[in-house]
């Protein structure tokens, strides 16, 4: 499913299996409490994908055989989170609507469900990889030598060994964009903010939101973000955004 890059509206994983569950998994480093009308954007998007080549059954009188939908999320952040839990998207509605979706919630961070996550071999060596980087961080450890030493420590110890060593370079440069990614996200989040209290300035408080957005898109650089994602960001075409830092960067 096509989406923007900042509000994330794209689903991780989406699956059917055995031709009869329809399998939705998101990977969260923060919890989204969002996630059960999200689920719904995405299981309405992929059942109508599913039913289109039969697209004129929905106006017969007998009932489409539909795959049943199971929605989960996997949590691997540092906000303290339950080890397994339910989002019901009746609680949007105030607990009490006809309209249901539930989204199963497990948490992946050590000590939390190694049960679960030592029943499957590709979830287990994932959270070895991630746990490390993590760890490694926390340590002291810029981003890029902790997943530089994440994937060597986990080929020493065959995790993911074969998969790590045909593609070292490309895990490292995505995994690389996704935290600066967070950055990139926490820096707009701020700058948002500080514009949403801003309404009502005067002009010249004006030209300081425009300096506010050249800082903006100057930080978004550093944190290696590519210029396109910027433009979604921020409204701006390349070629202003390059002009902009430019600009910033004379005064």
């Amino acid at each position: 499913m096509d989406g923007l890059f900042f509000d994330e509206f794209k689903n991780d994983i989406s699956c059917l299996y055995r031709g009869r569950f329809l399998v939705v998994v998101e990977h969260q480093s923060t919890i989204n409490e969002n996630m059960p009308l999200r689920a719904l954007f995405y299981v309405t998007e992929l059942l109508r994908q599913h039913v289109a080549p039969f697209k004129e059954l929905v106006y017969r009188p007998a009932a489409i055989a539909l795959p049943r939908p199971e929605f989960f999320v996997l949590y691997n952040g540092r906000q303290k989170e339950l080890p397994r839990r339910e989002m019901r998207l009746s609680d949007a509605f105030g607990g009490n609507s006809p309209l249901e979706l539930t989204v199963k919630v497990y948490n992946l961070n050590r000590g939390m469900n190694d049960d679960f996550i030592s029943g499957s071999p590709y979830l287990n060596n994932y959270c070895v990889f991630v746990n490390r980087v993590e760890s490694s961080i926390k340590a002291g450890m810029d981003t890029e030598h902790a997943i530089a030493e994440a994937i060597d420590y986990c080929i020493n110890h065959d995790v993911m060994a074969k998969y790590l060593m045909v593609r070292k370079k490309e895990v490292a440069s995505m995994l690389g964009f996704e935290y600066d990614a967070n950055e990139a996200r926490r820096v707009l989040s701020d700058y948002y903010r500080e514009e949403g209290r801003a309404e009502g300035e005067t002009k010249g408080e004006a030209k300081g939101k425009i300096e506010g957005k050249i800082e903006l898109v100057k930080n978004l650089l550093l944190a290696k973000t590519p210029i396109k994602y910027i433009a979604q960001a921020t409204g701006w075409d390349e070629e202003k955004i390059l002009k902009a830092v430019e600009w910033k960067r004379q005064d």
